[in-house]
């Protein structure tokens, strides 16, 4: 339980800081094309408990999966793990795409970004969530 715990609150700190470092540096012009699909600053300032809880169920679950299956497998499979998710994140922004009048940009841009984003959490939850040596208690 140790181990999750500190899985769990590592990849969170991550997360909340790429987060920042990709949305709100990085895109932010990006986002500012497009007011008119976006909250305001201050409607997302209202709203924020919502991204705090919203990442903290994505990196929940990611270590979750990553107990349950993948943790015999260290860091790459970590980072697999990752990938995979990110895959399927992509494919997620990609409908979204077809249907909202977001920039192309953005959906790139922001998959380029979240691949990053989750090999770098598998990395992390791999080499925390390592494997016990049972050689030694």
């Amino acid at each position: 339980m140790k181990r999750f715990i500190l899985a769990f609150i590592a990849a969170y700190i991550f997360m909340f800081a790429w987060g920042y470092l990709v949305n709100g540096v990085v895109l932010k012009d990006v986002y500012a094309e497009t007011p008119n699909i976006f909250r305001s600053q201050s409607e997302m300032m209202a709203l924020f408990h919502w991204i705090l809880i919203g990442q903290a169920i994505l990196i929940l679950a990611f270590v979750m999966m990553y107990a349950s299956g993948f943790a015999g497998g260290g860091v790459m499979a970590g980072i697999r793990l990752g990938i995979l998710l990110e895959l399927a994140a992509i494919g997620s922004r990609m409908a979204i795409y077809a249907v909202q009048p977001f920039p192309g940009k953005l959906l790139v841009y922001g998959s380029i970004g979240g691949l990053v984003e989750m090999v770098i959490v598998g990395a992390i939850v791999g080499a925390i969530y390592k494997p016990r040596d049972v050689s030694h208690p």
